[in-house]
């Protein structure tokens, strides 16, 4: 009986016209499906090292992490960086720009960072498994999820947005 009344999804995705690009400056690695927390830790450490050589940080500043498709052996590309307003930076950074476009948006809240993981993995599941396949889109096959840690928030809980490139199908 109760089966008959449909449970509202923890997630909501929105979908936004990007109509002009926004530029990241940061780091890539390749990340082990073994060695996942070291790498990544490996790589941010060196990101916060190099973080002040930025030139023209965008204001408001906002932290960027891509993450692609996963290689048959489990392993992918990790970028780390943030939101800039030149695309000419020093050669110690990769520069990526995610271009104009829709984009599908879920904002993901967790009460701690102990949560983030969680929270992330199960915003995924949500999007891939049941808002997508209902939905007019694919998502770009070069990325698989984009994060966005928004500097302007002054909220209680801690958010940050899961953001997925689109494709009309």
């Amino acid at each position: 009986m109760f089966s008959l009344f449909s449970k509202k999804p923890k997630f909501s995705v929105k979908t936004k016209n990007y109509s002009s690009e926004l530029i990241a400056c940061g780091l890539w690695t390749e990340v082990g499906r073994k060695t996942v927390q070291k790498d990544v830790a490996s790589v941010q450490q060196r990101f916060q090292s190099l973080r002040p050589q930025i030139d023209s940080p965008s204001n408001p500043s906002g932290t960027i992490v891509i993450s692609r498709p996963a290689n048959p052996n489990g392993s992918f590309s990790y970028f780390i960086g943030d939101l800039t307003d030149n695309a000419e930076q020093k050669s110690d950074f990769a520069v990526e720009r995610l271009k104009c476009g829709k984009y599908a948006h879920i904002t993901v809240d967790f009460k701690d960072s102990s949560q983030l993981t969680l929270a992330v993995a199960k915003a995924k599941r949500y999007f891939f498994t049941k808002w997508l396949p209902e939905s007019d889109y694919i998502v770009c096959k070069e990325i698989e999820s984009i994060e966005l840690y928004d500097r302007r928030s002054n909220i209680a809980f801690a958010s940050m947005e899961l953001i997925f490139p689109l494709i009309s199908k």
